[in-house]
């Protein structure tokens, strides 16, 4: 492999020469040896932090597994960069991989932390599904769907541990390929202006649903739609009790694309046929968790952190607020151009926009999930009657 060295955080990576790897004049990932993404920057500099703030509720130092390990970048990082770990164990079936992870432990003097095994993701985590060599922390980062490796990851899971998951398959989540999403995820999705929410939510929803199989109650610690992917981080509690409760979180969405009108609904409930404002064809979404997705406290802990060493540190601090400031309102978004369209009026400002829907006594915050969008407790006809009225 013709190969570079790279700086994330405090470590350093031997990763794949950009300049020798490309399609259409770009890096493209999929044609080097050993795959590493760049663009992932941002999402591994997030788990070191998730790590980070997770490493003191345990008794014990942390055993992590990164099964779809690549060039090591995700496992190498928490080894070297959270001072509570004490074993990484990693693999890949790409046989050229398993030397640059070698090497990159070396690089960074954690060698005695890393394991590295050239095994199928679910092969190396259904060996580690008895008690007392599960993990504490489990990273499932896959190109493409991460459902084919949650049920293994999950019985591979300590109590009260975290599972990490990251899908790359955004169309089929968010609708574009509707029968992809069935066959993967077991979930009809919403092709709508909040599909990237409603897409994160069905991928949620199917880890909760492998949990809830073996009485493990799931809490959405973060989670979030950025760039070409969607992530989450699930805490794991055994208990049927506390799994009744995380499966009275799951449901349907209801969305009308004629005017704009969305509801939730139980996942026991009946589902409407047609719209409740309109009378119009309504479009039915999920299974999908309609809980929160993310712990306020958690999130106050990531920014508690330092992010000095991180390069994308700007970033995160900025995604990070806005995340907590639209944590508690309910599931779906409403894109103020859409509206606008719909009702041939000018687009007015984001922020006069939610300052008046404030003004009328509604929770409303900017979402990470669309820059011209508003998650809001407020009807569609509130919005409606706002927009027209600045």
């Amino acid at each position: 492999m013709n190969s570079t060295t790279v700086r994330e955080g405090i470590t350093d990576l031997e990763v794949p020469n950009p300049s020798s790897y490309t399609f259409q004049g770009q890096y493209a990932p999929f044609k080097a040896p050993v795959f590493y993404n760049p663009k992932m920057e941002f999402s591994r500099d997030l788990a070191v932090l998730a790590l980070k703030a997770f490493a003191p509720t345990r008794e014990s130092p942390l055993m992590v597994c990164d099964p779809l390990a690549g060039l090591g970048a995700r496992g190498i990082r928490y080894a070297k960069e959270v001072p509570n770990v004490s074993r990484v164990m990693m693999g890949d079936l790409n046989s050229e991989a398993l030397p640059v992870i070698r090497r990159n432990a070396s690089l960074n003097g954690v060698e005695p932390l890393v394991e590295v095994f050239e095994k199928d993701a679910n092969l190396l985590l259904t060996a580690h599904a008895e008690p007392g060599r599960r993990f504490d922390f489990i990273d499932l980062d896959p190109f493409g769907p991460p459902s084919p490796f949650i049920d293994s990851a999950v019985r591979a899971l300590k109590n009260r541990g975290i599972l990490a998951i990251t899908a790359t398959d955004t169309a089929p989540l968010c609708g574009v390929h509707a029968k992809a999403c069935i066959r993967k995820y077991g979930a009809i999705p919403l092709h709508t202006d909040f599909c990237h929410e409603a897409g994160l939510r069905i991928m949620i929803a199917t880890a909760v649903r492998e949990a809830l199989k073996y009485d493990l109650a799931a809490e959405a610690l973060l989670s979030y739609s950025v760039d070409h992917y969607f992530r989450s981080y699930l805490k794991l509690t055994l208990g049927a009790k506390r799994a009744d409760a995380s499966a009275s979180m799951l449901g349907y969405i209801a969305s009308c694309a004629a005017c704009g009108w969305r509801a939730s609904y139980p996942f026991t409930a009946p589902l409407p046929t047609s719209c409740a404002r309109c009378g119009g064809a309504v479009l039915r979404g999920g299974p999908m968790w309609l809980g929160p997705l993310s712990s306020g406290q958690f999130i106050e802990q990531l920014m508690s952190q330092g992010t000095e060493s991180l390069n994308t540190a700007v970033r995160i601090r900025k995604m990070l607020a806005t995340l907590l400031s639209e944590n508690d309102l309910p599931p779906s978004y409403y894109v103020i151009d859409n509206i606008c369209s719909r009702l041939k009026r000018d687009v007015p400002a984001l922020e006069d926009v939610l300052d008046a829907v404030r003004s009328k006594g509604f929770a409303s915050s900017p979402t990470h999930f669309h820059p011209k969008a508003i998650k809001t407790t407020a009807p569609i006809s509130v919005i409606e009657d706002t927009v027209s009225s600045i």
